[in-house]
């Protein structure tokens, strides 16, 4: 009998105490500022590079600012991931080790845009930079596959509803859309906010307000722009949706996988019974990030028409 259990299995219960305990000195304790929390995770994400053979390379260009992410320089696809972050921390440098490792598994580039932050940056500067950037991957003349996270996933989400308004989206544009727990409804009473599952998040409904209102001032929350499951997907490209089924934001993914299903997307669906909120970003230490960055590589692999890799 083998006594050692997976880091996910036997941390549940501490993980629901240290959400608890962090959620409590975030707020009513060291009272941290958005800036704050920011220069922690990015000061963190700096000990963990990525697997070796991995490059970073830095962008800065008049269309688009952010990184270029390579595993010994296989390129044999684009993959454009929009970080999450609550329109207000993430960084390509935060996403740094898991883009390597995602293009590891897919053999592919992984481009990782840049955008202002909240609350320094109000509605629409995420949406007006995340737009630039993908259009200008677009205009590169190849397909890619749109990955965006939580707040990436919402801008993601709108950068596709932009171009195809335009008639520059679709099959033409994009081999597929991948979302990883997407933050879809940002109105004030979303599922999420009225479930409020927090065991497995380090916030909850209370900075659900906090940071949509940091963004969006009084934007108009109930627009498809801004909470995209009040949007209209049909004649979309392909579609990938991966959540947990425990997570804050899981009921709001519910309902946008119903909705693309009745305007008939063709769409994967991907969960994880149990997982914290963003754990495809640490690869390197849980076994469910794995398990994801090794499903969206070999579906962003399929839906670019490179063979299944051995």
């Amino acid at each position: 009998m083998s006594w050692f259990k997976p880091w996910s299995e036997t941390s549940i219960p501490w993980l629901e105490h240290a959400h608890r305990a962090a959620r409590t000195l975030r707020r009513d304790v060291a009272h941290a500022s958005p800036q704050q929390i920011r220069q922690a995770i990015e000061l963190a994400s700096r000990l963990n590079p990525g697997p070796w053979g991995g490059e970073f390379h830095r962008v800065k260009e008049d269309a688009w600012q952010g990184a270029v992410v390579t595993w010994k320089e296989r390129e044999e696809g684009t993959l454009v991931w929009i970080h999450g972050g609550a329109f207000a921390f993430g960084s390509p440098q935060v996403y740094r080790a898991a883009a390597v490792h995602l293009a590891r598994a897919s053999r592919c580039r992984v481009v990782l845009p840049s955008y202002r932050l909240a609350p320094e940056h109000k509605h629409p500067a995420a949406h007006d930079d995340v737009r630039r950037a993908v259009e200008h991957w677009f205009t590169q003349g190849e397909k890619m596959v749109l990955i965006g996270d939580s707040a990436g996933g919402n801008l993601a989400l709108a950068a596709v509803a932009h171009m195809m308004a335009r008639g520059e989206g679709g099959a033409e544009a994009f081999a597929g859309v991948a979302l990883l727990s997407p933050w879809c409804d940002l109105r004030t009473n979303a599922a999420s906010v009225a479930v409020n599952a927090v065991a497995h998040s380090p916030f909850d409904h209370q900075d659900a307000e906090e940071y949509a209102a940091q963004y969006l001032g009084d934007h108009d929350r109930s627009s498809a722009d801004v909470s995209p499951l009040m949007g209209a997907y049909e004649g979309w490209p392909e579609m990938y949706l991966e959540y947990a089924e425990d997570e804050f934001l899981a009921p709001d993914v519910v309902e946008l996988s119903r909705k693309l299903t009745q305007d008939e997307v063709c769409l994967t669906v991907r969960t994880e019974s149990q997982a914290v909120h963003g754990w495809q970003l640490l690869p390197d230490f849980l076994p469910e990030s794995k398990r994801s960055i090794s499903a969206l590589a070999a579906w962003s692999r399929a839906q670019l028409g490179l063979p299944t890799l051995t």
